[in-house]
């Protein structure tokens, strides 16, 4: 296995906290701290673990051996120089993606270290963990507010954010393999006996890693989106029966669960032309997320509709939650989710619509969305219609 050689710019609260991480990893060498004080708590910790300390950032950014930079300083013209004098082969992620990876790895660290200390220790910690998510989410929420304004300026960097976005996820991916492993090994019972408490306690931390994984699947799924260049797409003339079909399939059970009838059209055998996987994603996306915030026993309908401009408009109805008026410019946003959707539904992570929004960017259409609160809601997307003729459509519902 390769070792992993990492630079730290920024030694203060944040970079030490990241540096006393990575110093109890195995498989990473961190080899320069770099801090315009020399007084700071990370380049004293630094110096201590014979650490190279530098008061500039040049000959970190020279050196070819690193393979990944945090920028820890929250300063974009630090990000900016760092990203324009690095190696090539140097990956650099800025502050807000370490917080996010910090986090992520502190609760890796963390689970390790509960395996090997006694049951007591292991109980107290993750309620302390679970006390630290709730009031980093509570914040995450407050800044997502607090920086509306700042949008625009967010969207001229998203590009950027996206390709780091992409490396630090796909890291993520093999530690929470791991955790899971561990959570069923002790479920299992080869740790011996555990109490019961404990093993509640191992359950939800199975399921919230379950759920961080789903996390990252969406996290990659929008970043590939994203990075996508769209001349490379493949666009084919396809059944959209066989697109409904597949939809309502993938999510018979979740809808069999929560009692909900889908309705959906007739066949129509109308082409469509599109990229059959990524609309396939989108029309599933709308449907879980209407089944998900209808009451039970309620319906769900997919409606398809022949334009003049050669178009389809497809559309899922629900008679769920609604939205209110003030957020529908703002549920296509990652990860924002309203207090009422979170109350309804406790597991999303507030990428789907953004995912859906991505897709439907890429094939020259946008969702148009009608909604009251307590009444539902419509989604609706239009495609254009393929000029071959149709092919069969497939349908098996």
């Amino acid at each position: 296995m390769k070792t992993e050689v990492i630079a730290i710019i920024g030694a203060g609260k944040g970079g030490t906290a990241i540096l006393e991480m990575l110093l109890k990893m195995t498989g990473v060498v961190v080899k320069h701290v770099c801090d315009v004080n020399p007084s700071a708590t990370g380049m004293i910790l630094a110096r201590q673990h014979a650490i190279q300390c530098h008061a500039q950032m040049a000959e970190i950014c020279r050196d070819k051996e690193v393979d990944l930079i945090f920028e820890v300083t929250g300063r974009n013209e630090i990000f900016a120089q760092i990203s324009s004098q690095k190696q090539a082969n140097t990956r650099v992620i800025g502050s807000e993606d370490a917080r996010i990876i910090f986090h992520l790895l502190d609760i890796q660290q963390d689970i390790s270290d509960r395996l090997e200390d006694n049951n007591l220790i292991l109980e107290r910690r993750v309620l302390e963990r679970t006390m630290e998510l709730e009031k980093a989410n509570t914040e995450l929420e407050k800044k997502i507010i607090e920086h509306e304004k700042l949008n625009e300026k967010l969207l001229q960097i998203n590009n950027e954010k996206t390709k780091y976005l992409m490396n630090a996820t796909h890291q993520l991916k093999a530690p929470f393999a791991a955790i899971q492993a561990y959570a069923d090994l002790i479920l299992d019972g080869y740790a011996g006996k555990i109490p019961p408490m404990t093993l509640d306690i191992i359950k939800k931390i199975r399921e919230r890693c379950a759920l961080l994984t789903e996390a990252i699947k969406d996290m990659l799924e929008l970043a590939n989106l994203k990075s996508l260049v769209r001349a490379n797409v493949k666009f084919e003339a396809c059944p959209l029966d066989g697109i409904i079909a597949s939809a309502v399939n993938h999510l018979a059970g979740l809808a069999a669960a929560r009692e909900i009838k889908i309705d959906f059209p007739a066949p129509v055998n109308t082409n469509v032309r599109c990229n059959r996987n990524q609309i396939l994603i989108l029309l599933s996306n709308l449907l879980e997320n209407a089944i998900y915030y209808s009451p039970r026993k309620a319906t769900v309908a997919i409606a398809v509709k022949n334009e003049p401009d050669h178009s389809i408009r497809i559309s899922v109805t629900d008679h769920g939650i609604g939205i209110d008026e003030k957020f529908q410019s703002r549920i296509f946003d990652e990860y924002f989710r309203t207090n009422k959707a979170v109350e309804v539904n406790e597991i999303g992570n507030g990428l789907g619509l953004a995912i859906a929004k991505e897709i439907a960017h890429i094939h020259d259409t946008a969702i148009e969305l009608e909604s009251s609160p307590g009444k539902g809601s419509t989604f609706s997307f239009h495609l254009k219609t393929a000029t071959n003729p149709p092919a069969p459509s497939g349908r098996t519902v």
